[in-house]
């Protein structure tokens, strides 16, 4: 039986969805990537008054949205089978 696949919001619950997601923010090429196709600013070397800007205007969650949202669409949507069920499955503890 295939595994299902949530939309976002509900896929904020799903650990393989969190799992992309943290597996994308721990990846700087993506996110790089991401802001130089998108326009958006998440690795962005800002000045101090550049990031107070974009915080108050909302860019920040926009760019931060937009990530989640491509993560969603790009990575956790398009996963075979198999690779959503291994990572909704809880790792065994390791004794080392």
């Amino acid at each position: 039986m295939p595994s299902p696949r949530l939309p976002l919001p509900a896929a904020h619950i799903d650990p393989a969805f969190i799992a992309c997601l943290n597996e994308a923010i721990n990846t700087p090429e993506l996110i790089r990537q991401h802001d130089r196709l998108y326009g958006s600013t998440l690795m962005s070397r800002a000045t101090p008054i550049e990031r107070m800007v974009d915080k108050a205007t909302g860019k920040t969650v926009d760019d931060m949205r937009a990530f989640v949202e491509f993560v969603h669409r790009c990575i956790y949507l398009t996963l075979d089978d198999a690779a959503i069920e291994a990572l909704r499955t809880p790792k065994e503890p390791t004794n080392a």
